[in-house]
């Protein structure tokens, strides 16, 4: 009995690790998936959404940009020159 069990929990045990890593290593997909979810991103029209949101925010920056130096020239008197 002692025989079969020391014979049989390192079979176990491989079989065990060699499922695992089957089947964790195969969850994500592959090059398949991430061409589905591009598609999915294209045809739903997230990637539109995603550029106008880089457009929003690089508004927001130039306009920060550009009260920041309307402020330092109203600090510095450029204004009151004139």
């Amino acid at each position: 009995m002692k025989e079969e069990m020391r014979l049989s929990m390192p079979a176990f045990l491989s079989v065990f690790f060699l499922a695992c890593a089957l089947i964790f290593t195969g969850c994500e997909g592959g090059e398949a998936k991430r061409e589905v979810e591009e598609t999915v991103n294209e045809l739903s029209g997230a990637g539109l959404v995603d550029k106008g949101e880089k457009l929003k925010q690089q508004i927001r920056d130039l306009n920060a940009e550009d009260v920041r130096r309307i402020q330092e020239d109203l600090s510095r008197g450029v204004y009151g020159e004139e």
